[in-house]
């Protein structure tokens, strides 16, 4: 009797796992066509305005904005999750608050070699080393 109903309860979690992991699955969101809002960048997590610390995938390139300057560049993705950008540019403004920080993302991004998404969230990863998490708007 203990033993079938071990074996139940076995059956019971791996229905209810693969039903989780169906169900993140679906809710992923694309990585081209999502804006991504950082939100974690070298481990510290960051709260920033809405319209600030965005990028954008899409067949143009890459967009998006840092502190107060705009982004662009190129991207290739490739087998095994496997993301580079290249061609990294923004303006030139001098930013009030977060310029620092707004260099760190473009150095970020530059360092990245693959992704994962995980539901609403964006990973970028260096060699499995997570750099950066950003989050679906």
């Amino acid at each position: 009797m203990k033993k079938l109903f071990a074996v139940l309860m076995v059956a019971v979690l791996t229905v209810g796992c693969c039903s989780s992991c169906r169900l993140r699955a679906k809710s992923a969101k694309p990585l081209e066509g999502t804006m991504w809002h950082l939100v974690k960048m070298d481990g510290e997590s960051y709260t920033f305005p809405a319209d600030e610390f965005n990028i954008i995938l899409n067949e143009n390139g890459l967009g998006g904005r840092g502190a107060c300057n705009s982004l662009l560049g190129q991207y290739a993705t490739g087998d095994k999750s496997a993301l580079r950008f290249s061609a990294l540019g923004s303006t030139k403004m001098l930013c009030p608050h977060n310029e620092d920080l707004e260099m760190k993302m473009i150095q970020i991004l530059s360092q990245t070699t693959h992704y994962s998404i995980e539901g609403d969230e964006l990973v970028l990863k260096r060699n499995g080393e997570v750099l950066a998490v950003f989050k679906a708007q």
